[in-house]
């Protein structure tokens, strides 16, 4: 998300240029590989972003909340969906529309640096994700892939506690639940971590922070 990048106004102004669309729980926003005429700024709610391989197999990319601004790659430079995006649960948001983001990058050159920056960041996020998924060490990918969750959602990695479910957290790490599930379970007994009420909560983050740097460097 590099629109996110923006400041306070220039978002503000985008928002104002919006439509609000309500989705379902379930519903999916965006499909990959549709064309990208708009983005969507998240104004609560839930949803995932994923990616399914030709063979079916899907893979997590991640997970995008209120504040958080979606379609954005797409809607700039005017080429397909890259992934697809569905409701985790009843969501609102304001759609914009290219031509209005684009004229606003226009009125703006300060912004429109601050959004080729972000492009330039997430690039490098891109990279870091090939490099995590590439790790031997399941260990080490599922304590990398629970920092980055807690990164996105607080900034930096300062929070207890990740709402996801195995499940899901197998297929962002690249692992299945089996091995999500048990590797929670050695790091319960270890007291580092644990899975519990449909979040995976932390004990010891420093811990964490030494598995995922230790085994995956």
């Amino acid at each position: 998300m590099v629109i996110e990048a923006l400041g306070t106004q220039a978002l503000e102004v985008l928002a104002g240029k919006g439509q609000r669309r309500d989705f379902a729980k379930g519903v999916s926003i965006f499909r990959h590989g549709e064309p990208g005429a708009s983005l969507l700024i998240v104004k609560s709610g839930r949803a995932e972003v994923s990616i399914t391989t030709a063979t079916g197999q899907k893979s997590i990319l991640g997970l995008v909340g209120p504040g958080d601004v979606i379609g954005d790659i797409a809607c700039l430079d005017g080429g397909p969906r890259s992934a697809d995006v569905v409701a985790l649960e009843p969501l609102v948001g304001l759609e914009v529309a290219r031509r209005d983001v684009l004229q606003t990058l226009k009125d703006d050159g300060d912004s429109a640096i601050l959004v080729i920056v972000a492009l330039c960041q997430k690039a490098r996020n891109a990279s870091e994700m090939f490099e995590l998924k590439a790790l031997a060490s399941g260990q080490s990918r599922l304590a990398s892939c629970i920092l980055r969750l807690l990164n996105d959602q607080n900034g930096e990695a300062g929070s207890d506690r990740v709402k996801v479910s195995q499940s899901w957290l197998g297929a962002y790490a690249g692992l299945t639940r089996e091995n999500v599930n048990r590797q929670l379970k050695s790091w319960e007994a270890e007291g580092i971590a644990r899975f519990d009420n449909g979040a995976v909560l932390i004990a010891n983050l420093n811990a964490l922070r030494d598995i995922a740097i230790n085994e995956g460097g």
